[in-house]
């Protein structure tokens, strides 16, 4: 067990020291926001809170929380830690109250969050050994990429069911990886886990369905594809989706018989129309003036997708974590010192992002080429292929059932949906994209490889003030 567990960071029987210190600095990082942060900040953290104050004794309704459209899984251990609390102090729970036993349960629910985040990057390293065996410096960028990624800190921070997500999506890549990598030795055992934690993953929050339709298309790929083993996989993917769809459907049945939508939400749905939101939500950059590099926070880009995204991927637009915005119940002193000092500094880091985010961009582009070349590659590389297909697909269409949510959601106010958070575990395959990208510079420039490493670890440590809360008990 201890061997299997240590595996990922030896290479050559050797201890690999950038692979394990790239692992405990974004641990790191997000164990001191799980000390640090208040658990009442968040996005909608009120109605997660109540989620948890009504759990485990039974299911929310629209009633108790705005959130009550979400799965459960989530809420579990937190309610438990709150169920217990109230139990042993005798405390009388206050509707809408962040007493002292919801406080705690919100604790547990960041340190849960701390637990995901180790089973996520040591994922990625899995990843790493099943798509390139023994390359220790794919898995060095991964990590080094996924790092760099302030909305990963973010996120991880709050009480949410995002890091659930998450975890059970880049679980679930890596089996598929496996499947991919190895058809010849798919067995039902695998078949069965990847069905168990896709299940596990419809239970954590919507968003987890964004994988799905990636996996069909995977199925369709890998028919058309691999004619010796295809038959094989397709049979694996599609008893994995029935066992999700067994293990989580209960709930959404739940849903629609009480809501009358397999997809309830708290805002009601319009016609899907691109009238729906105004021009500058499609075309607005925020490059105009530079706002995007002076001053990337909220009120800057009401109802403006891109430099929204942008900003909240790489800074913190909403002011939810490191900028503590006017509205906050704050002192004066405290939100004048921190917003002369962050939006500037927000701007800059959404500058110094412009080299990660190439890099992202790089890997897109690098994937769709081998994509195209799948056809002609054998062995491992039509696996890597098939796998790089998966990340593309996953990635594109998740972004385009947001923009489909954006557009059909929508709302008078400026529209706080446009939040990186929500699609995080899609955001997740730019690292493992951008490492395929500069292996393929490793392998031709190795000397521009090793100038791309310190260049992002030095957008890291600029970066580094994004990634640590503000927001401190």
């Amino acid at each position: 067990m201890l061997a299997s567990l240590s595996a990922p960071f030896h290479h050559d029987g050797r201890v690999d020291r950038l692979t394990l210190a790239l692992f405990l600095a974004i641990n790191g990082l997000v164990l001191a926001n799980s000390v640090l942060h208040d658990p009442g900040i968040g996005y909608d953290a009120v109605d997660h809170l109540r989620y948890i104050r009504t759990l485990p004794l039974r299911m929310p309704s629209e009633a108790d929380t705005r959130e009550f459209f979400s799965p459960p899984l989530p809420y579990l251990v937190p309610s438990l830690v709150d169920e217990a609390c109230l139990t042993w102090t005798g405390e009388v729970p206050m509707a809408g109250a962040m007493d002292d036993c919801l406080r705690l349960a919100g604790k547990a629910a960041q340190f849960s969050s701390f637990l995901l985040s180790l089973g996520v990057t040591f994922l990625f390293l899995k990843i790493g050994e099943t798509v390139r065996p023994g390359n220790r410096f794919w898995e060095a960028s991964a990590l080094l990429l996924l790092g760099v990624m302030t909305v990963y800190y973010k996120t991880f921070a709050q009480v949410r069911g995002e890091p659930y997500v998450v975890l059970f999506t880049v679980w679930g890549l890596y089996l598929l990886a496996r499947i991919v990598m190895q058809p010849d030795r798919v067995a039902a055992r695998t078949a069965v886990g990847l069905g168990v934690i896709l299940g596990l993953l419809g239970l954590s929050r919507q968003w987890g369905f964004m994988l799905f339709p990636a996996i069909l298309g995977l199925m369709i790929l890998a028919w058309a594809a691999d004619r010796l083993y295809r038959a094989r996989i397709v049979k694996a993917l599609a008893a994995s989706l029935a066992i999700a769809l067994a293990i989580c459907g209960w709930f959404y049945v739940g849903l629609f018989a009480t809501y009358g939508s397999f997809t309830a939400f708290n805002r009601a749905a319009r016609p899907f129309a691109f009238s729906n939101q105004p021009l500058a939500f499609y075309r607005n950059t925020g490059l105009k003036d530079l706002w995007l590099f002076r001053s990337p926070t909220r009120g800057t880009f009401d109802n403006q997708l891109f430099p929204t995204f942008y900003s909240e991927v790489w800074g913190d637009y909403w002011g939810y974590f490191v900028l503590i915005p006017e509205r906050a119940s704050l002192s004066d002193d405290r939100y004048q010192q921190n917003a002369d000092r962050m939006n500037p500094y927000l701007g800059r880091a959404n500058a110094a992002a412009i080299l990660p985010s190439l890099v992202f961009a790089a890997g897109v582009v690098t994937g769709l080429f081998s994509f195209s070349r799948r056809r002609r590659a054998e062995g491992e590389e039509s696996g890597r292929a098939l796998f790089t297909a998966l990340l593309l697909m996953f990635g594109g269409g998740a972004f385009l059932l947001y923009l489909y949510f954006l557009i059909r959601f929508t709302s008078v106010a400026p529209d706080t949906t446009i939040k990186a958070t929500f699609v995080l575990q899609a955001l997740l395959v730019l690292p493992l994209l951008g490492a395929e990208f500069l292996e393929r510079v490793r392998t031709r420039l190795p000397l521009a490889y090793v100038a791309s490493l310190v260049a992002l670890a030095l957008v890291w440590l600029h970066n580094l003030p994004t990634m640590i809360t503000q927001y401190r008990l």
